[in-house]
């Protein structure tokens, strides 16, 4: 009788505790601000339902590195009250519970981060070398434009000089055909002259003609009278 007794004191005490620590961490919790703490470097940490080792247990092990929410801590800092991402909310001793990720993870995180640089340094590599490729592309493109620059130059410096000398042919050509209109003028002119004397000498070769018949008829007619007859001897004297 008196050891029933004694284990319902005991078991109405533990009750009365957990009541006390749920109260009081249910008042820390609200006083004070939560905070995401982490699971240590342990294996597996089981949540109970009460601030102490004989509470039931709520959840068998968090794994190390599991973010939880921490509502409140008792007294003597060795119980800490959590809540898991998956709703669940119970104790956790403290001393597996810290406020920055486990080394694990941070390792772990480290070695992604060191990869994702990784990559981004083999990105930018490839990216200079693709760039050096395309200054390289640049300037021997800029260096065959600069060749053809110099052969446009060359090509319109000749052009410019085939037009200089054309315009003074041009120039030559047309004083040429001012002479030329100049000489055939002249030579009209002549031709015009000529055919003029041609009709004067055919006109005094005319005259001359007419002259020399006129004359010999003055000279068939006039001669004979100028001479004096002879007497005729007819015999008889």
């Amino acid at each position: 009788m008196t050891g029933h007794r004694t284990g319902t004191e005991s078991s109405v005490a533990r009750h009365l505790a957990h009541i006390v620590g749920m109260v009081w961490l249910a008042v820390a919790a609200i006083a004070g601000a939560q905070e995401t703490v982490y699971v240590s470097d342990k294996l597996y940490v089981p949540i109970r339902s009460g601030a102490g080792g004989d509470y039931r247990i709520l959840h068998k092990g968090i794994p190390s590195g599991t973010a939880l929410t921490q509502l409140g801590i008792n007294d003597d800092e060795t119980w800490a009250e959590v809540e898991t991402r998956g709703g669940i909310r119970g104790f956790m001793r403290a001393q597996f519970i810290q406020s920055s990720p486990p080394a694990a993870m941070r390792v772990s995180e480290l070695e992604e981060q060191l990869q994702q640089v990784t990559q981004e340094r083999d990105r930018l590599r490839s990216s200079l070398s693709n760039t050096q490729s395309e200054a390289t592309e640049v300037t021997g493109t800029a260096s065959e434009l600069r060749d053809q620059l110099t052969a446009v130059e060359a090509e319109l410096t000749e052009v410019k000089r085939v037009s200089a000398a054309a315009l003074e042919l041009d120039a030559q050509n047309r004083t040429l055909t001012t002479e030329l209109e100049t000489l055939r003028a002249d030579a009209e002119l002549l031709r015009l002259e000529n055919v003029r004397l041609q009709e004067r000498i055919s006109n005094a070769q005319i005259i001359d003609g007419a002259l020399a018949v006129l004359l010999g008829v003055a000279i068939t007619v006039v001669v004979p009278r100028l001479v004096p007859r002879r007497r005729r001897n007819d015999g008889w004297s």
